[in-house]
């Protein structure tokens, strides 16, 4: 066959695929798999098929997989894990579309062309442009590669996010996807997990007790209350509203939540402990002073003008074992980031909640995304 000939066959095949996808309109479930404290789902790309685990991550917005010879040796892995590599030449449905392109995070930086092959999960194909990646320093990854899950507008090599693909394709029935991690965080032992991502719907009265709490990045108070030495509450932290303005991101890539350099001594203090004294050494935070007896609450922009809607962390689910080399002992929940009243929420929040990420619109015009977190049912909520 020539190399016109296939391209037509190739096309033909594409195009079928995305057919089979725009028919098949609702909602995908993707199982959650825990390796080394990384969540991952598996989607089977190319023809003929082959299973790729990929990390969530909302914080970014490339879809990747690490080429062939990246994944056998050719790309440094630590993870303990082996690695499946997606290989463009042996697919007959695949094509390259793009030049390399690179993607920095702040773990590391990966390296590809862009290419477009077929995804599946359970009945559902489509036509999917992800990075195939020849290069990465994510030597930690324990996976084949990230499914990015922001919007297309900060997306790399002319790829497209899989959401922004699904519903472009009409393939979903509403255009959020929900999150519920599991109750094992941390190994779920070469299985998926309690825990799945819901492209196209969410399950809120499965998982949630109480009601939704819709939100946006805009954030006000951080305020921390303990229990003072007479058992009365003390409550302190900082009020940014008025000449300070804050802004934050919820990221599932990230683990400790990370807030302004200027607030990390204000919001330890605020639940009793004191930051410099963890960071000398002084303070190895033992995890049974990780207790309901304090709570942190960040307080959310709402769906309305001036409208702020809170979250509250209580010390128990802080938790994180694993400190100093100590398994009595958990990791500081809070970490300094910049000075621009920029904070990240990663999973040490965000596994708490079942989150429902609202676009507000099936197309980027009509975007108005919000999240929302709902409290885990007791049964529902996770282990550590």
């Amino acid at each position: 066959m020539d190399i016109n000939m296939a391209r037509v066959a190739r096309s033909a095949l594409v195009a079928a695929a995305m057919a089979q996808a725009a028919t098949a309109a609702g909602v995908i479930e993707m199982p959650i798999t825990f390796r080394n404290s990384y969540a991952m789902v598996s989607v089977e790309t190319g023809t003929p098929g082959e299973e790729h685990f990929l990390l969530y991550d909302t914080g970014s917005a490339s879809t990747w997989i690490a080429d062939k010879q990246c994944a056998q040796g050719g790309c440094q892995n630590i993870s303990g894990f082996p690695r499946v590599g997606y290989n463009l030449s042996a697919s007959s449905t695949g094509e390259q579309i793009s030049p390399t392109a690179t993607v920095d995070y702040l773990g590391g930086n990966i390296a590809g062309p862009g290419v477009r092959d077929t995804f599946r999960v359970g009945d559902t194909t489509w036509n999917q442009t992800f990075l195939n990646i020849a290069n990465s320093s994510m030597a930690n990854v324990p996976g084949d590669g990230f499914l990015g899950l922001a919007f297309d507008t900060i997306s790399d090599g002319d790829t497209h996010t899989v959401p922004e693909t699904l519903l472009g394709a009409g393939v979903l029935a509403e255009p959020r996807f929900g999150l519920y991690v599991g109750t094992e965080l941390n190994d779920t032992h070469g299985r998926p997990g309690a825990g799945t991502l819901t492209l196209g719907g969410s399950h809120e009265d499965k998982y949630i007790d109480g009601d939704v709490t819709p939100s946006r990045a805009a954030t006000r108070p951080i305020l921390g209350t303990y229990a003072g030495g007479d058992g009365k509450p003390v409550t302190g932290g900082r009020n940014w509203e008025g000449q300070f303005k804050a802004s934050g991101v919820f990221d599932t890539g990230a683990g400790k939540i990370s807030v302004p350099s200027l607030d990390v001594y204000l919001i330890y203090q605020s639940i009793g402990w004191d930051w410099g004294a963890i960071l000398s050494g002084d303070h190895i935070p033992a995890c049974s002073e990780f207790n309901a007896s304090w709570s942190v609450t960040f307080s959310f922009a709402g769906e309305a003008e001036g409208e702020y809607r809170d979250v509250v962390l209580t010390g128990d689910q802080l938790a994180r074992p694993g400190f100093a080399n100590r398994e009595d002992a958990c990791w500081p929940p809070f970490e300094p980031g910049n000075d621009d009243g920029f904070f990240l929420f990663g999973t040490t929040l965000l596994d708490q909640f079942y989150t429902v990420w609202d676009f507000g619109g099936s197309k980027p015009e009509e975007y108005k995304p919000r999240i929302g977190f709902g409290q885990l049912k007791k049964e529902y909520k996770p282990r550590y």
